[in-house]
C-alpha cells in the first residue's frame, strides 16, 4: 500500500500516540481509539488544516491504516500497529526520531 508523504506523518504521529498511551499503562483498546481531534494534542499536527488531516485520515481509512467511524472518531487497525512494529523495531525511539525529521 503506497499512501502519500502527509499521510505518512499522519499516522507515524497516530502510531506515536499508541505507544505513549500503552506506555502510560492504558489498554490496547482504550489506546488505539482517537477522537476527530487528536491532532490538536500535537503541537506539529495542530498547525495543520483542518481539511488537510481529514484528507488525510480518509487516505488511510481507504488503504486500511484506520477505520473511521460515523462521528469522525476512528481506530488503529492491528495490521498497521502489525506494520508499525516491524518498522520501527526500537518502538518510539525510532518512532521519535523518524518524526523529527519532519519537523522544519
Amino acid at each position: 500500500m503506497y499512501i502519500t508523504k502527509d499521510s505518512e506523518k499522519v499516522i507515524c504521529y497516530i502510531y506515536k500516540m499508541y505507544l505513549e498511551r500503552r506506555n502510560a499503562g492504558k489498554s490496547k483498546a482504550d489506546s488505539r481509539r482517537f477522537q476527530n481531534d487528536f491532532y490538536t494534542l500535537d503541537k506539529n499536527l495542530s498547525k495543520w488544516h483542518n481539511s488537510d488531516i481529514s484528507d488525510c485520515l480518509l487516505e488511510l481509512a481507504r488503504n486500511g491504516y484506520i477505520k473511521i467511524y460515523i462521528g469522525g472518531d476512528f481506530d488503529i487497525l492491528d495490521s498497521t500497529i502489525i506494520y508499525m512494529e516491524n518498522r520501527f523495531k526500537n518502538g518510539i525511539s525510532d518512532v521519535i526520531d523518524l518524526i523529527s525529521k519532519f519537523i522544519p
